[in-house]
């Protein structure tokens, strides 16, 4: 965005940013250290983290071109509700250190019932703080197993009452994992920023949990359910095998175990399966439109962000975040035209280049 300065020349309006990696380096700028030190932290050196964006950057994809596109259509129908893409946002933990309001601010980017959103127990505010200024937002609610059955049950109830669309399970995060970034600088998240969540009983009982829990969860709602944290064809046989209504491929952002296997790698062979009455859901390093068609024709259903999303929070609230959402479904428009897609139908697989590894 432009605007005359008195001068009667142009200049460029602070902070509002035009892709991602702006948004990125403002973000920066604008909070302190810590706070983004801890945002962008992945496990121990990060390498986890870093190959979720460099296994997309190699995916190579064919495009097609006079093939009569007249019209681009990445709406979706997930869960019986359209929404206007297939780019969703992954759940981030303690954002009242980079927005006052935090997880409220950042459910008004998504009040228009336009785009999926999920928000967690390890959340700031209560999720009933988050729906009470959100009166239309679709909210998946992401339960960590850190409390007895009675604790999770109770979330569950809370999660019903408030009209959330989904409960989210998150398996992949059973004790805060050492991240070199935010250590080195003895920064900790959890004393900054206000807080109207609880805190878990008892993060300690996760560990302890099984694929029972899963069965468990089942028997008590009706809500559709989503395993998030899956990476292996064996845990993703585990969850189907379940009947939950959707696997979410994801690292935890490479936040949680350094393991080397990238969300994409894991896509790759998990898709494989074949199961297509269980939705599959992938994030990790998504920064352009082509990295949201990538994940696409690699068999994902739905592609999340997370940091990217922090990121327009940081800068500019609500609006930073929609923009942010904005700026990547117009890229992913403009990817599709350029590469010769209509519509999410003719993502597929033998769009990949022929000897691209995997």
């Amino acid at each position: 965005m432009v605007e005359k300065g008195c001068s009667g020349k142009l200049k460029v309006k602070k902070n509002i940013f035009q892709t991602i990696r702006q948004a990125e380096e403002y973000a920066r700028k604008k909070i302190r250290k810590g706070s983004f030190e801890w945002l962008q932290a992945g496990a121990e050196d990060n390498y986890t983290r870093d190959q979720n964006v460099y296994d997309l950057q190699k995916v190579k994809i064919l495009p097609q071109h006079l093939t009569g596109i007249k019209k681009i259509n990445f709406s979706c129908n997930i869960f019986g509700k359209k929404i206007k893409s297939p780019l969703i946002l992954s759940p981030m933990g303690h954002q009242t250190q980079f927005h006052k309001d935090g997880e409220i601010e950042t459910a008004k980017a998504f009040n228009k019932k336009e785009r999926f959103s999920f928000f967690s127990t390890q959340g700031r505010m209560h999720l009933k703080d988050i729906r009470l200024k959100n009166k239309n937002a679709y909210i998946g609610w992401e339960i960590f197993p850190f409390g007895s059955l009675s604790w999770i049950k109770n979330e569950i109830k809370i999660a019903e009452n408030q009209k959330c669309f989904s409960i989210c399970l998150c398996i992949d995060a059973n004790v805060r994992s050492h991240r070199y970034q935010d250590r080195e600088i003895n920064y900790d998240a959890r004393k900054f920023g206000r807080r109207t969540n609880p805190l878990p009983p008892n993060p300690k009982i996760a560990v302890n949990y099984d694929w029972s829990l899963i069965s468990w969860i089942k028997k008590n709602t009706k809500l559709p359910i989503i395993v998030k944290g899956i990476m292996t064809k064996k845990d993703a046989l585990e969850a189907m095998k379940r009947k939950v209504d959707a696997i979410w491929i994801s690292n935890h952002g490479g936040r949680m175990f350094n393991s080397g296997i990238s969300s994409f790698e894991a896509l790759r062979e998990i898709s494989n399966l074949g199961k297509k009455s269980t939705k599959i859901f992938v994030d990790g390093g998504v920064r352009k439109g082509s990295d949201i068609i990538k994940y696409l024709c690699a068999g994902a259903d739905l592609v999340g962000i997370g940091r990217p999303a922090m990121y327009g929070l940081i800068l500019e609230g609500s609006e930073g975040v929609r923009r942010v959402f904005n700026i990547l479904e117009n890229e992913l428009s403009t990817a599709m035209v350029n590469g010769g897609f209509s519509n999410l139908q003719q993502m597929k697989k033998d769009r990949f280049k022929k000897n691209e590894k995997k």
